[in-house]
């Protein structure tokens, strides 16, 4: 399990962007590491009124999903640990960024399903993020494909109990430069066929122009960017919101010797994405239940399940946990994840794949 304990990376000297905070719960700024010139972001937990930060070990449940996932097979982003000495916070996760400037774009959901429906503003129409609607946009942009790892993320959620999977948490990675780069070959491998070739170029021409839009105007050319550009469903990422991070050391405590109160709290957790129009956020597993049996759906569950049981073993999980922190160096043992909660998560996890297995 080596391979999946966390890299501390002290990012001090890095050269931090000015004005970089980006959206969301939670405090995020973005480095440039001066080695290999890439994007990071640093995410720490939210500043509160008072000084504090809100659920200031959230980094961890961001880190710990992100290996769990990682080792069970998902395409799941990979986060470290990252400090920063002159950081209000100083620990935060640490991810690499996926995109690179003119190579490749990220397109979060929420421009997707504002492309498709101009009108939906998630604040005011919260209860029409649903499954049906989620589907109807990928397939207005031919992204029907993607549904599987659509699913994958759904099933993730459930193992990690995430309980924020908005439409700015997954999102579309389009690849220009990987795209152009396979018209070039083809064009080049072509031995014959004139107007063949002068397609295969025209086409070249609009992956380019798709590109450079974007990069200089902003503009999001969605229905052309996902039918000429190599468009596919990103790893999974921002799962934070998951493994218990809210819960305070005392009811965690009381948690650990009441397994009807574990049972309670698993049996609680709600998915942001709704079953159907007008209706409440549904329990995990009830979203799973619901879901599996459709015919469009049916495969792509019995496949990811059947993945995480291969996996899957306590014995490993433990030990995933257990050393999530070996590499923080000594001076640093503050920062440590608290024991009672590696304890809750080696509890929460298992019960949780027990779950999702009874539904196979």
């Amino acid at each position: 399990m080596n391979e999946y304990k966390p890299r501390f990376t002290d990012i001090t000297e890095w050269n931090k962007k000015p004005y970089s905070s980006t959206g969301g719960t939670r405090a995020k700024n973005i480095y440039v590491n001066p080695i290999d010139e890439r994007e990071y972001f640093f995410k720490c937990s939210k500043k509160l009124p008072d000084g504090g930060f809100r659920y200031p070990s959230e980094y961890w449940s961001e880190i710990i999903a992100s290996k769990i996932g990682q080792w069970l097979g998902f395409d799941v982003l990979d986060y470290n640990i990252g400090f920063d000495y002159n950081h209000e916070q100083k620990i935060g996760c640490l991810s690499k960024s996926m995109v690179v400037h003119a190579e490749n774009k990220l397109s979060e959901g929420i421009e997707f399903l504002r492309g498709y429906d101009s009108n939906y503003i998630p604040s005011r129409d919260e209860e029409n993020y649903t499954v049906d609607f989620i589907r109807d946009t990928l397939e207005a942009f031919d992204l029907l494909d993607e549904i599987p790892k659509m699913i994958e993320m759904v099933v993730f959620d459930a193992i990690i109990g995430n309980s924020d999977r908005h439409q700015e948490n997954w999102g579309f990675i389009s690849d220009y430069k990987g795209t152009i780069e396979k018209l070039n070959n083809e064009i080049e491998n072509k031995e014959n066929g004139f107007l063949l070739k002068m397609g295969l170029k025209l086409f070249r021409y609009f992956a380019k122009v798709i590109s450079k839009l974007n990069e200089e105007e902003g503009t999001i050319h969605l229905k052309s960017q996902s039918r000429i550009i190599s468009t596919k469903f990103s790893p999974i990422y921002d799962s934070g919101c998951c493994l218990g991070r809210e819960l305070e050391e005392e009811r965690i405590l009381r948690m650990l010797e009441n397994d009807e109160m574990l049972t309670s709290y698993i049996s609680r957790g709600r998915s942001e994405i709704r079953l159907v129009k007008g209706s409440q956020k549904p329990k995990h597993f009830e979203l799973i239940t619901n879901l599996k049996d459709i015919s469009d759906y049916k495969n792509d569950f019995k496949k990811s399940i059947e993945k995480v049981s291969l996996t899957f073993n306590e014995k490993d999980l433990f030990k995933l946990i257990d050393t999530v922190d070996e590499n923080l160096p000594e001076n640093l043992n503050q920062y440590k994840l608290a024991t009672y909660r590696k304890h809750l998560i080696t509890k929460l996890v298992p019960l949780r794949i027990k779950k999702l297995q009874e539904l196979q």
